[in-house]
């Protein structure tokens, strides 16, 4: 074998090795790992899914349930099942709320059980609502638990005798958005309970009470450091 040949031999080799050992063809750039799937959050309730609404959207950072005993309430949201899912519906007010709200702009949202959040509704005055500055204070979380009627009969003006029956002695659980417990305690002899949480968004459910109908619905709120929230739950007694 000349030189030549060998010298050809010699770089078809060296060319099946490179080839062997690279794979065939041009390579490709490394395809990008592709990002892990979100974990999704299983919504149980609609103050829950009330709660995933507050957090999503720092306007919604002071929120607390309709309180029709309450005057000149100027935010104020509503959730309920709405069979595939849950409708949260936040309203905002303006101008002379102690007489009802001049102005008012609702958002409606719907969240699904694995907590994906759609905005289904945006209507009504032009209001500026600004996000509330937060402080890093805690949250100072009233409870109160009562049960009623405690009379058959309803009369005007009210029997002080027939009034709501404090509960005492009941559990109430708080949890997160992702339906973690976060702090619970015991009512007093008033049925009241107080708290304090870090600023943020949450629900808030007491355990059922023997010899009661039901179960309270949970509620929903969420607040910055330094403010003072109150829910008031109540339980049916029966009687009629």
């Amino acid at each position: 074998m000349n030189r030549a040949t060998l010298a050809t031999t010699s770089l078809m080799a060296m060319s099946l090795l490179l080839t062997l050992a690279c794979g065939s063809g041009s390579p490709g750039p490394s395809p990008s790992p592709q990002p892990s799937p979100s974990p999704t959050t299983q919504v149980g309730s609609a103050a829950q899914a009330a709660a995933l609404v507050f957090a999503s959207d720092r306007r919604f950072a002071q929120m607390q349930p309709l309180r029709p005993d309450m005057i000149g309430q100027s935010s104020w949201f509503e959730a309920t099942d709405d069979g595939d899912g849950y409708l949260v519906t936040i309203t905002f007010g303006a101008g002379d709320c102690q007489a009802g709200c001049i102005e008012r702009h609702t958002y409606a949202y719907h969240v699904t059980h694995e907590g994906e959040i759609t905005l289904v509704a945006d209507e009504g005055d032009d209001i500026n609502i600004a996000p509330a500055p937060g402080r890093p204070d805690p949250i100072d979380l009233h409870v109160s638990l009562s049960s009623g009627p405690t009379c058959p009969v309803v009369t005007n003006p009210p029997d002080p005798n027939c009034a709501d029956r404090a509960i005492a002695n009941a559990t109430v659980f708080v949890f997160n958005t992702h339906g973690d417990e976060v702090a619970q305690g015991v009512t007093d002899a008033n049925g009241s309970l107080m708290l304090q949480l870090p600023p943020g968004a949450y629900y808030v459910a007491p355990e059922p009470i023997e010899g009661l109908m039901g179960q309270a619905a949970a509620q929903a709120f969420s607040a910055n450091g330094g403010d003072s929230v109150a829910l008031v739950f109540s339980y049916d007694t029966g009687i009629r």
